[in-house]
């Protein structure tokens, strides 16, 4: 019989341990998923700012290729400073009561 319980000793010492490592590995998967899905939304987050700071470097980029050229100044010229051709009319169009508030003479509405 002595014989006997040394064959299986280091069985069963190696099967307690499989065990007990069995059951650590088993506690500690749902906080191990819980982090995995905490980092994939992290990551999810990263790459959405990622993907709005290069559209906007993108749109910056752009903007800053177009300074000098001669559309870009007259576009700004006639957005900010109301430049017009020889010839032109300008039509502002806005809220009615503004405008009449802003005008030192009376709008006829037609009522």
């Amino acid at each position: 019989m002595n014989k006997r319980w040394q064959r299986i000793r280091p069985f069963r010492i190696l099967a307690v341990f499989l065990g007990v490592a069995a059951l650590v590995m088993v506690s500690r998967f749902p906080q191990q998923a819980i982090s995995l899905e905490r980092q994939q939304e992290q990551l999810e987050a990263a790459a959405a700012a990622y993907y709005e700071a290069q559209s906007e470097y993108n749109r910056l980029n752009t903007e800053l290729s177009e300074i000098d050229t001669k559309d870009f100044i007259e576009r700004t010229a006639r957005r900010e400073y109301g430049y017009c051709w020889y010839g032109e009319t300008i039509y502002e169009v806005g809220n009615l009561q503004e405008i009449q508030d802003a005008l030192e003479f009376e709008v006829y509405t037609g009522e």
